[in-house]
């Protein structure tokens, strides 16, 4: 392959690969609504704790030897 092949054939290739790799606002918004979805459905998952003290005092109390 001389030059000038190889050269169109490193263009061809760069086209492909940014065609690819290009990405346009609505996958970025369904990207998002789906990262949403798993959020708020982990958050749904998880069991809700409620403390009866607030603020820094909140914190477990150590084990007591």
């Amino acid at each position: 392959m001389d030059l000038a092949h190889a050269i169109a054939a490193g263009g061809l290739a760069r086209r492909a690969t940014d065609r690819r790799h290009a990405t346009d606002e609505t996958e970025v918004a369904e990207a998002r609504s789906r990262a949403l979805a798993r959020r708020t459905t982990a958050a749904a998952a998880t069991p809700r704790v409620e403390y009866r003290d607030r603020g820094r005092h909140a914190a477990p109390r150590p084990a007591q030897a």
